[in-house]
């Protein structure tokens, strides 16, 4: 038999169970499988949310024969309640860290574009004046690092400087960019290429969102033509690989051209304000950060200051 859960007090004291039982109420639509995930009886669940209605003195949630959703209070309560949680969870890791001896934890969300330059180098030389901190590194497109942060999934992201609403961001150098071509292509002898000259030809993108391809869709709307996008794949590697085959042109870092020198394509590097994409360091608040991560940006020198 599952063992019950303790009653919740009526004050104005909301436990972190009740918390996370009612995040896995929402994000489960229902109570019964909030309670199956949870590994507790849909009653005790019930009740939980009765009293944190009760202490709040709102209704929390529209319950139906479909399931729950929340109410207005209910999404302010999440907003509040998944901040809460991963703060206590930071809290948690950063304790537990200095109970090992390992002192510190760094999550680092990163774009492609964010590892062509020198970011490798410096988290390694990171990692050599801070033996103690971990750094879990994990790559996405510039759009999913940076919500990996809004979401509190992780602690510090680094991308291309574009489309960061509600973080901080901080100048952390450039990804320098090259127009990529089959090697028969009549622009494949030319030293230097403007992106408008790409334009008439059809291109092949990332089929993620990312600061590169936003980038060039605000090229494209500026030099007033639509983009004629004849692939969307899944990295820049198998990029290069149609481009080889003759589908299209492309944009992509220019770091690519050393790892594939087996490829009948041609890498020419671009002019003029589209050559290569800013890249930043994001965070949503320097200041509530863990230790260990604002070591990292006193490291990388991007907080003022440092």
């Amino acid at each position: 038999m599952k063992p019950a859960l303790p009653a919740l007090p009526v004050s104005r004291d909301i436990d972190p169970v009740s918390l996370r039982l009612f995040l896995s109420a929402l994000e489960e639509g229902s109570l019964a499988r909030a309670a199956a995930r949870e590994n507790i009886v849909p009653s005790a669940v019930s009740k939980r949310m009765s009293e944190m209605e009760d202490v709040f003195g709102v209704p929390l949630l529209e319950r139906g024969v479909k399931g729950v959703q929340p109410t207005p209070a209910g999404n302010a309560l999440a907003t509040h309640a998944r901040r809460l949680l991963q703060d206590m969870d930071r809290m948690h890791r950063e304790m537990a860290g200095f109970a090992t001896g390992v002192r510190g934890h760094i999550r680092l969300a990163v774009s492609v574009a964010a590892l062509s330059g020198e970011l490798p180098a410096q988290i390694q030389s990171f990692r050599r004046a801070y033996p103690q901190i971990d750094i879990s590194l994990e790559e996405d497109t510039t759009q999913a690092a940076f919500r990996s942060v809004l979401e509190g999934h992780a602690d510090v992201a680094a991308g291309s400087d574009f489309g960061h609403d509600g973080l901080q961001v901080f100048p952390c150098g450039h990804c320098e960019l090259a127009a990529v071509v089959p090697g028969q292509h009549l622009l494949a002898d030319r030293e230097t290429l403007d992106y408008a000259q790409l334009l008439p030809f059809e291109q092949i993108e990332l089929n993620r969102d990312n600061g590169i391809s936003s980038v060039f869709e605000q090229a494209a709307k500026e030099a007033g033509v639509m983009r004629r996008i004849s692939a969307r794949v899944s990295s820049h590697e198998t990029i290069c690989m149609l481009v080889a085959r003759g589908m299209g042109v492309a944009v992509v870092p220019q770091y690519l051209k050393a790892r594939l020198p087996h490829l009948d394509i041609r890498f020419v590097p671009l002019t003029g304000p589209w050559s290569s994409t800013p890249i930043c360091i994001a965070v949503r608040d320097p200041e509530a950060l863990p230790p260990a991560a604002r070591a990292l940006l006193a490291h990388l020198k991007v907080l003022p200051g440092a």
